[in-house]
């Protein structure tokens, strides 16, 4: 029944371990997968488990930033128009609004707009162009888009209007013309962070900006909630300056003086609980990203960026609701693409699950693929037809580069971009089959048999007996956990069952474990039929699990967050 395969972490070096455990004062098992995970030096491991902002990289070593700030204090001085576009996730949405705010601070004449999924697709298009010029913006800066939008560019410049891109996104051979283009994954750019979100290399804007001026850094930090909230949302890396941003940014969420945030944490149900990266990515984020995909996501700006309580409680309100009927299409877009890979898909040759259906809303799809995903563990792309064109949303495996997948497939394609993990695209209805099967043939080269299966990495062995108030507060600094820093992985062997083992909520199972005189909580989502197999007499079984504070009606334990299980003796 286990449902990975399980990969182990050598031992390290112990005499760097041993080095590390001294200096920092360390539990010996932490300093294992601090090696492991290549940070081996006291003063590497420092700066991990004590970040600062100070060790924020100068955001003038972005290439073109010069050129971009100069360009901004023009606008300010000349009071020129200024429009900010971003895109419609809560990436490109919190670095909308943290760049308005931050030029509205300054004195700017700026508004903001946001592409209409339904209508315009991703990122930079016409349409917001001509939006630009009927506000009579001389000044358009693009947010998490337009690094490949060139076309749109030289129709922005015919215009009179002037751009500068700010994108994460991975640029096409030849770059638009704009006046600046501020991205980390530029050819030549010597930036040593290039994994940024979209929101953080916004606030890389924000601190130029301000630095340039000679304005007050500090004052940025109110707007490291907005950060956190795009970088966590976008699953990027959480190493190096990422791992900055959103730590401190966690802190800000707590104590953020912006009524909208206040009020989508209240309607959300987490007010007053600790609110790390899983909050956000599963509570915060859906709400966010669902006005978006069905509706306006201007509202989701103007959630984050009013100063009214009122406007911020009732839009909160809305963006719940709007979230609600997504779960709903969801699940209804869920069923149809599983019957339909019934019936089209070979799961024993199909490295890849390419869908179509005319039925389908755009908006869900990216999530759906990511559901897919996880439960066929190979990439999947998913297009909704409307009318002439398709979109599709394509999510994929670690092994399986997306977005170079998708440039060796762009004869099909009337547009696409993304990065290596997730991409979007534009295709002709008739241009699927084809593209399709280049898909598959790219994936069936690409993907071994031992890709298709999914891997548990696991940090280290660990004894009940270990789990300890020191533990945890040491565990504790290796967050904030995502990508490239995952929570440590355990495992425990030999246990025994405490009592009875349960299933609770939608089939989890929920369980006490034994070893020796040590009894720990545990539970394991989704894992509800492992009941009768626990509940045999004389069993033991080897566990891998995440270690958690749980907390419940003011009381904290600690519990085990089962992540696979097998039966080791009977």
């Amino acid at each position: 029944m286990t449902r990975y395969l399980w990969k182990i972490m050598s031992e390290p070096d112990p005499s760097l371990v041993s080095k590390l455990t001294r200096k920092l004062d360390l539990p010996e098992i932490l300093s294992r997968i601090l090696v492991n995970r290549g940070i081996s030096d006291s003063q590497m491991a420092e700066g991990f488990l004590k970040p600062k902002l100070s060790s924020l990289y100068d955001p003038f070593l972005l290439k073109d930033m010069d050129r971009g700030v100069e360009r901004i204090i023009q606008a300010l001085k000349e009071n020129q128009k200024i429009m900010v576009l971003g895109d419609y996730d809560v990436d490109g949405i919190t670095a909308v609004s943290l760049i308005f705010l931050v030029l509205n601070r300054l004195g700017a004449d700026v508004s903001y707009y946001l592409p209409n999924r339904m209508v315009e697709g991703y990122g930079l298009s016409e349409d917001g162009i001509t939006e630009a010029k009927k506000r009579k913006a001389k000044l358009m800066i693009t947010v998490d888009c337009g690094v490949t939008a060139r076309k749109e560019v030289d129709f922005a410049n015919s215009l009179g209007i002037d751009c500068i891109i700010t994108d994460h996104h991975e640029p096409s051979e030849i770059l638009p013309n704009a006046c600046a283009i501020i991205n980390p994954k530029q050819k030549e750019e010597e930036y040593p962070g290039s994994e940024l979100s979209g929101v953080g290399v916004a606030f890389k804007l924000a601190q130029a900006l301000y630095k340039r001026l000679g304005q007050d850094q500090s004052e940025l930090e109110q707007h490291l909630d907005l950060v956190a909230l795009g970088t966590a949302a976008d699953i990027v890396p959480l190493t190096q300056e990422n791992r900055i941003l959103t730590k401190f940014g966690m802190v800000q969420i707590a104590r953020t003086t912006k009524p909208g945030l206040k009020s989508l944490i209240f309607v959300s149900g987490i007010l007053g609980k600790n609110i790390g990266t899983g909050q956000i990515v599963y509570i915060l984020a859906p709400r966010i990203n669902a006005v978006g995909r069905l509706s306006d996501a201007a509202k989701a700006v103007k959630l984050l960026t009013t100063r009214d309580e009122n406007t911020a409680s009732q839009l909160a309100r809305e963006l719940d609701e709007d979230n609600k009927t997504r779960k709903n299409i969801d699940e209804g877009t869920l069923s149809e693409a599983l019957e339909l890979i019934k019936k089209d898909v070979d799961l024993t040759t199909d490295r890849i699950i390419v869908l179509s259906s005319p039925s389908w809303h755009q908006g869900v799809i990216g999530i759906v693929a990511s559901r897919l995903v996880e439960r066929f563990h190979r990439p999947c792309v998913m297009i909704a037809i409307d009318g002439e064109e398709g979109r599709g949303s394509a999510r994929t495996i670690p092994e399986f580069h997306l977005y170079n997948a998708l440039k060796e497939c762009e004869e099909y394609l009337i547009r696409y971009g993304g990065h290596e993990y997730a991409a979007g695209f534009s295709i002709a209805p008739d241009r699927i089959n084809p593209f399709r099967e280049r898909l598959k043939a790219i994936a069936s080269g690409r993907i071994s048999d031992e890709d298709l299966v999914p891997k548990l990495f696991i940090d280290s062995g660990i004894e009940l007996d270990s789990i300890n108030e020191e533990l945890m507060d040491a565990l504790e600094q290796f967050a904030p956990f995502g990508p490239k820093n995952m929570r440590p992985v355990f495992i425990t062997k030999n246990l025994e069952v405490f009592g009875e083992p349960y299933v609770v909520g939608n089939n989890h199972l929920k369980l006490k474990v034994k070893k020796s005189d040590f009894v720990f909580d545990a539970i394991g989502f989704g894992l509800g039929d492992w009941v009768k197999p626990l509940s045999m007499k004389r069993i033991k079984f080897d566990l891998v699990h995440v270690i958690e504070k749980n907390e419940w009606n003011g009381n904290t334990r600690f519990q085990l967050r089962i992540k696979d299980l097998r039966i080791s003796e009977i």
